[in-house]
């Protein structure tokens, strides 16, 4: 089998890029010859006859006409790319499916959450254009731009609906908000994966009393709801280490923070971490934590967390608690809550053979169900099914 996959921009190094290239490994285990395509940069990157002319258009289909795929499968297309190109292998009668990896099709903010600080109920409408609902561009300033990718969302979840075939979702949660606010068929739920430690065993927990966090340090992650946490966390358990690794718009601001809370001597900044000091970074913890303050559709963290036998402790949001079973892989509380999450570290800082044990549990949930082995065939298992009821 054949599959194409579509997406912006194979040149960054975000998440969906190591998520394709992963699957290139992976799935010709299952028999599927992979190939990725994204428009090249240009000198008119950025500029809107080039985003949706009929050049990407032609393009893939010439493309589809020298490859022949038997389907087609779309990865984030919303900045560069755009949905446009997908009707090129409706006009040839190749399914088309689409991973939605994030709540953009939903929330033209993607962070789901209110202006008055609440998880979104509603999603996407009319009001969206006009609303301070929290997202990456916020202010009256940015009221001009919101308005502009309310049309483009607008536009694009009419394309989709017409073109797209069967869609994929990480998260029940957000498949369920997709089968809503689009009213598109029973959408595919594929949770995501993550890849177990070098070597293929998990190290021992030497130090139950040392935290990670992992991710972007930016405002949507909660960072500063976790330091704000630490200092009454501290004042129980004097030997408690943070170790914060990451980089983003947000770092000197926490790091600031830190001093202000006069927790300098038990938080450590590491900065962004390649794969293998990653996985030592979670061989070190006892516990990781998710203070996530958007909707999280299925967090690749969580996973590795568990990959790695770490129990998370996560904000109760999005589609994290589908992951994190709350007492047995991990503990959840409420978002933006410091206190709740100060409580809940004191009380498994206080008995750490319940954090060998939670973490044990993590890794039977991973192996049983976010191997990467696994992503492949539940992949290949809709590939056969998209084929077959296109055949």
């Amino acid at each position: 089998m054949r599959v194409l996959h579509l997406t912006d921009d194979m040149a960054l190094l975000g998440g969906v890029q190591r998520y394709l290239a992963t699957l290139q490994t992976i799935l010709p285990a299952q028999g599927v010859e992979c190939r990725m395509w994204a428009p090249a940069p240009g000198p008119m990157r950025g500029m809107a006859s080039r985003w949706y002319g009929r050049r990407y258009r032609r393009q893939v289909r010439e493309l589809i006409g020298s490859w022949r795929p038997d389907v087609i499968h779309a990865h984030n297309l919303w900045m560069r790319l755009s949905p446009v190109p997908l009707q090129a292998a409706g006009e040839v009668g190749i399914p088309v499916m689409m991973t939605v990896h994030d709540y953009a099709w939903i929330c033209p903010r993607k962070w789901m959450i209110t202006e008055d600080g609440r998880p979104c109920d509603i999603g996407f409408g009319r009001r969206c254009a006009v609303s301070g609902c929290r997202g990456s561009h916020e202010g009256r300033v940015w009221l001009p731009f919101n308005a502009l990718r309310w049309l483009k969302t607008a536009w694009h979840r009419t394309m989709l609906t017409r073109w797209v075939d069967r869609f994929i979702s990480p998260s029940r949660h957000l498949a369920g908000w997709m089968e809503r606010s689009l009213g598109v068929d029973e959408v595919i739920h594929i949770p995501n994966f993550a890849s177990g430690p070098r070597g293929g065993s998990v190290q021992p927990i030497k130090n139950p009393k040392t935290l990670a966090f992992a991710g972007r340090l930016s405002r949507e992650k909660g960072v500063d709801v976790l330091l704000r946490s630490m200092p009454v966390v501290i004042s129980e358990h004097p030997d408690t280490r943070l170790i914060i690794a990451g980089d983003g718009p947000q770092r000197k601001y926490l790091e600031r923070l830190v001093k202000v809370l006069e927790i300098e001597n038990a938080v450590q900044f590491v900065g962004h971490l390649e794969p293998k000091a990653l996985g030592q970074l979670y061989g070190d913890a006892g516990l990781v934590v998710l203070p996530t303050l958007w909707m999280e559709n299925c967090p690749v963290s969580v996973l590795e967390a568990f990959a790695h036998g770490r129990a998370v402790v996560a904000t109760r949001i999005g589609g994290v608690p589908e992951l994190v079973d709350d007492g047995r892989t991990g503990a959840l509380f409420e978002r933006g809550d410091e206190r709740k999450l100060g409580s809940r570290l004191r009380e498994l800082l206080s008995d750490p053979d319940r954090i060998k044990e939670m973490g044990r549990n993590a890794e039977t949930s991973w192996e049983a169900s976010f191997t990467p082995e696994i992503h492949g065939r539940r992949l290949r298992a809709a590939y056969d099914e998209a084929t077959m009821e296109t055949g």
